[in-house]
């Protein structure tokens, strides 16, 4: 098979992050970032900053479910207190309410988000996060969501997780808090644009780990493996309106149906297995 010019995608390392802060409950929208102005128009501009967050916040809480409010402050309070047992309690009782917003939505996947990293499940704590970077924007405190946005990337940059990094950077760019840090890491954020606008195949060279897995966002139309040394049992798709696994057939090139949405898929293989993730354009018919 003749593939076009290739790219293989280079790790890079990120400074260590910590958790992101629960600030604030469903009442207040999270709290706002103090900073001191120099200037009486800079006090005048901050204050105005600071209403309209707030006003914001209030808007969004008054349409929450009115079970919610109590429900969130209960469950933040239990985690700051690594009541994790609690916090699982209350976190079943929040999924419980049935029609949740995007506001309310947001504030659950935090929680996830921390909840799970209190545990060391990293696998649930990045998929929080995944799902607190898709509605987040506005919804929570900006530091919170930056952070949490920040740390995301990094593990998903660092894992060859392309499509993912992609839907996350872009994500982060909702919020504007999120410039300078995505400055602290500008060359990557160039290699992210550059893989996002290219038109000729994609290729990451990938080594299965111990833990028998590698995933990754599927953002091309086609894809394929190529190139294995090892064995590769199967491939799990999750997507938005679907979930399945599929047995692994060599030399095979895939496509998503349109139906089953955004997807991430799952290689599970033996470990030490290595082999070319490439993703194409769909050929013209």
């Amino acid at each position: 098979m003749v593939k076009s010019v290739v790219f293989i995608l280079s790790i890079f390392s990120l400074s260590a992050l910590s958790f992101a802060q629960l600030n604030g409950g469903a009442g207040d929208g999270g709290a706002v970032r103090d900073a001191f102005p120099e200037t009486n128009r800079a006090v005048y501009d901050h204050l105005e900053e600071v209403e309209r967050a707030l006003n914001e916040a209030r808007r969004k809480s008054a349409k929450a479910h009115p079970k919610f409010g109590a429900l969130f402050d209960q469950a933040q309070k239990a985690i700051m207190k690594d009541d994790l047992i609690e916090t699982e309690r209350l976190l079943t009782k929040l999924h419980e309410i049935e029609d949740l917003n995007a506001y309310e939505n947001s504030r659950i996947y935090l929680l996830e988000y921390w909840y799970n990293g209190k545990l060391g499940n990293k696998e649930l704590e990045y998929e929080a996060a995944s799902k607190l970077m898709a509605v987040g924007a506005g919804n929570i405190d900006s530091h919170a969501y930056v952070e949490a946005g920040m740390r995301l990337l990094k593990h998903q940059y660092n894992n060859q997780d392309l499509g993912g990094a992609i839907e996350t950077l872009n994500n982060l760019r909702k919020d504007s808090e999120s410039q300078v840090e995505l400055m602290s890491i500008v060359s990557a954020v160039k290699k992210l644009d550059e893989f996002s606008e290219q038109q000729t195949d994609i290729v990451q060279k990938i080594t299965i780990n111990d833990t028998g897995m590698w995933s990754a966002k599927i953002f091309k139309p086609q894809f394929y493996l190529s190139a294995v040394n090892g064995e590769v049992s199967t491939l799990g798709f999750n997507c938005t309106n679907k979930q399945a696994t599929l047995n692994y057939k060599p030399d095979s090139v895939m496509e998503i149906p349109e139906a089953w949405g955004s997807c991430t898929m799952k290689v599970n293989a033996k470990p030490n297995t290595t082999f070319n993730f490439v993703q194409t354009q769909k050929k013209a018919a």
